[in-house]
Order: structure tokens, then C-alpha cells, then sequence
């Protein structure tokens, strides 16, 4: 009774903890920046940057399933104890905004960026028998992640070094011989801060993203081989600030400072197969969704454009 009262009170928490943004959109934050004196083009492309550089850098901070090669929740030990998983993920993201070294915005720029994930893991509840050979219903894992994050410095980003995630898993059905192993996930994450261009140029932002993320997954061990497949929701919010030089031609530049928040889905699979009996080895690939364009952008940068990310994983099931 003590671990399904804990259960439901870490599940409550989460949703409580979890909320969802309500931030301006690019077209609010460049509305701002023009009435304040920015030249026009170039504050609209800060503004479409600066939400492709939060959501971009939000996205490597966590991609595809929350615990690397299963939909399955982890399950207690023998005797009750919860069952540890600690996993080590090298992630990518394609990333690409406007470039803001040209005052006129007539170039795209962008680089793959990397991540390196190491993440802990704990299942704490075996969850609800439903039937003799389907169980898992409300199993819980919990599990916290350490990010290290490597951006493409040579086209101007900064910082984001480190990101650290936490959240929660639950199952809505253990995997068997009949039936998939399904379980949804919520997470938040805090990258640090990441500047592109804020210190010269025509135009900079400087972005303090955190990360809502949502997701579900569904796999099933087919020849040896667990396929995965899942569908994510990841919103996106922080403080922005948008510097570009003033409409006048005088030198002068203008500082906006000011919520920026996006949200989308995102689409995942992968393949994992297990070595002996504690170590799997896992790979991923997905695509998240572009958003609404900008009125009065038509830049070389298209927002309503997708991302594509991938990883490959190891984790130690103990």
C-alpha cells in the first residue's frame, strides 16, 4: 500500500509540477522590438531565430524515449526493491536559423549539434494485473538526467553547456508474449543559457530556455530485436532577449527583453537489443514538427520546417 500510495503521489505532483506555457509568440516579440525603434527585417529574423535556437537546444537537452531501448516501465526487484537503470546517450540535433550576421538577413545558418546524456533510473511500482498475462497498469519509474551539450560555436552559439532533466514514467502495460509494452512520460528540463551573436553583429539573441516534455511509446521484442515507436510534445518557454542595431542607420542598437514560448509534436522509433542479460545497446531516430510561420518573414530560414535528431544509447539494468 505504501508504494501505490507513493506512486499516485508522485504521478499527482508531476502534473501539478508540469504546466503549460502561455509565453508570447515571435510575431509578439518582434511587434515589441519594432515599436521600440529595430530595424524591421532584422528583428523579425531575431525573433524567428530566437525560437528556432530555444527550441533547437530544448530538443537536444532530451529527444526520443525517456529511458534509452524500451517502452516498458523498469519494474521492482525480486522481494520489492525498486529495479536501477543507469544509461549513457549520445545525442544530435540538425540544427538551423537565421543567420544574424547579415543585416539583411539573406542567409541560413546551422550545424549539427551533439549531446552527451547520462541518466539514472528507478522502478518503483510493478503496476496493476489486469488480466493472467497483461499487467504493468500505473507502474512507475522515476529518473534524472545530466546533460553535457556541445553547440556549433564556429556560427556563433554560446553556452548551454549543461542541461539536467527529471521527471516521471508511468506504464500502461507491460510488455508479454501478447502484447506491447506501452508508457507515457512526463520530464522538465533546464538548459543554461545559450547567447548567438548577442556580443557583435548586427543582431543577437541570448535565450534561457526550460523544457516541458510529453511522451508515449509503444514497443515489442520481435527476432531478438525490441522496436520502438512513439509520439512526443515538447513546449518551450524562458527569457529572450533580442539586440539588433536601431531603424535609423545612427549606430544606435535596441534590447528587448521579454517571455518567448512554442510548442510541438515530435515522431520517433528505434531498435535496441539487449547483450547478456543487463546491457542494452539502443539506437533512435526522429523528426519534430515545424511551427506557424511569422507574418512579414519570408527569410531564407523556414520556421514551419522540421528538426531531425537522433542517438544511440547504452544502459546497465540492474
Amino acid at each position: 500500500m505504501m508504494a501505490r500510495g507513493t506512486a499516485a503521489a508522485l504521478i499527482a505532483g508531476a502534473m501539478v509540477w508540469v504546466v503549460p506555457s502561455s509565453a508570447p509568440t515571435p510575431g509578439q516579440r518582434g511587434a515589441a522590438c519594432a515599436a521600440a525603434g529595430g530595424a524591421t527585417r532584422l528583428f523579425t529574423g531575431a525573433a524567428v531565430g530566437a525560437r528556432a535556437v530555444q527550441s533547437q537546444v530544448g530538443l537536444l537537452a532530451g529527444t526520443g524515449v525517456e529511458i534509452p531501448g524500451t517502452a516498458t516501465t523498469l519494474g521492482t526487484r525480486v522481494g520489492g526493491g525498486p529495479r536501477l537503470a543507469f544509461s549513457v546517450r549520445a545525442g544530435l540535433v540538425d540544427m538551423s536559423f537565421p543567420d544574424l550576421s547579415d543585416p539583411l538577413v539573406t542567409r541560413e545558418a546551422g550545424a549539427m549539434a551533439t549531446a552527451v546524456h547520462g541518466r539514472a533510473s528507478a522502478g518503483l511500482f510493478d503496476g496493476f494485473q489486469l488480466m493472467p498475462t497483461v499487467g504493468g497498469f500505473l507502474s512507475l519509474d522515476v529518473f534524472g538526467q545530466a546533460s553535457l551539450l556541445f553547440l556549433p560555436e564556429d556560427e556563433g552559439l554560446t553556452g548551454a553547456s549543461r542541461s539536467f532533466s527529471a521527471g516521471v514514467r508511468v506504464g500502461i502495460l507491460r510488455e508479454g508474449f501478447t502484447v506491447p509494452g506501452i508508457s507515457v512520460s512526463v520530464a522538465k528540463r533546464f538548459p543554461d543559457d545559450v547567447s548567438y551573436l548577442l556580443a557583435g553583429g548586427p543582431g543577437g539573441v541570448e535565450v534561457a530556455p526550460s523544457v516541458n516534455s510529453y511522451r508515449a511509446a509503444l514497443g515489442k521484442d520481435l527476432f531478438a530485436i525490441e522496436w520502438l515507436a512513439g509520439v512526443g510534445y515538447d513546449e518551450y518557454d524562458g527569457e529572450v532577449t533580442l539586440n539588433v542595431v536601431g531603424s535609423g542607420g545612427a549606430g544606435g542598437r535596441v534590447t528587448t527583453s521579454a517571455p518567448l514560448g512554442s510548442d510541438r509534436l515530435m515522431y520517433f522509433g528505434g531498435a535496441s537489443t539487449t547483450l547478456g542479460i543487463v546491457l542494452t545497446i539502443s539506437v533512435e531516430a526522429g523528426w519534430a514538427e515545424g511551427f506557424e510561420g511569422v507574418p512579414g518573414w519570408d527569410g531564407p530560414h523556414d520556421p514551419t520546417s522540421g528538426t531531425l535528431f537522433g542517438g544511440v544509447a547504452a544502459r546497465l539494468t540492474l
